[in-house]
């Protein structure tokens, strides 16, 4: 049998999925910050300077879809996703392992259904030229392509915590 490198050892991968996760996290927690600089600017010049800006609000949205969509393979990491644990607490662990294992195989489906649309949609917005109806006229794939790299890093993430769900392995 045929040595694999070792980039595809099983730990290797999951601990790149987790640290690509963080890092994403971190980039997004960062993003969530410029956001708030973002808006205290605009404030600061709309009503003291009276003098607003054109950029501040749009680009503010964009930063905070991105950060959002890079936080939620950071998030799963983290077990932070919303969750009910009012029954499942009262179940037997093996009972937990099962649904948590059906959880896990619900949200990667729902990941590989929107990458699959949200790829379509950047595509098609590349192809026609689609971008925001404000002053900036913003390409409307650089935002819209926060769903499908979410996703996917969401997608990755789901797998690897399924992985160390089906094998046992702790985190």
């Amino acid at each position: 049998m045929a040595r694999r490198p070792p980039f595809f050892k099983k730990e290797t991968m999951l601990n790149f999925i987790d640290r690509l996760s963080d890092v994403c996290g971190k980039v997004a927690a960062l993003l969530f910050f410029v956001i708030g600089g973002m808006i205290t600017y605009e404030v600061i010049v709309r009503y003291v300077f009276l003098s607003p800006t054109i950029w501040a609000e749009e680009i503010a949205r964009f930063v905070q879809i991105w950060g959002t969509y890079l936080a939620a393979g950071y998030v799963l990491r983290n077990r932070n996703l919303i969750k009910i644990e009012l029954l499942t607490e009262r179940l037997g662990k093996t009972l937990q392992r099962i649904l948590e294992g059906v959880a896990l195989i619900f949200v990667g489906v729902f990941c590989v259904v929107a990458i699959y649309y949200g790829t379509q949609i950047v595509a098609e917005s590349v192809e026609i030229g689609r971008a925001t109806s404000t002053m900036l006229s913003v390409p409307r794939w650089m935002t819209e392509s926060a769903i499908p790299i979410g996703f996917g890093i969401l997608l990755l993430q789901c797998m690897a915590e399924f992985t160390r769900l089906i094998s046992g392995a702790s985190r």
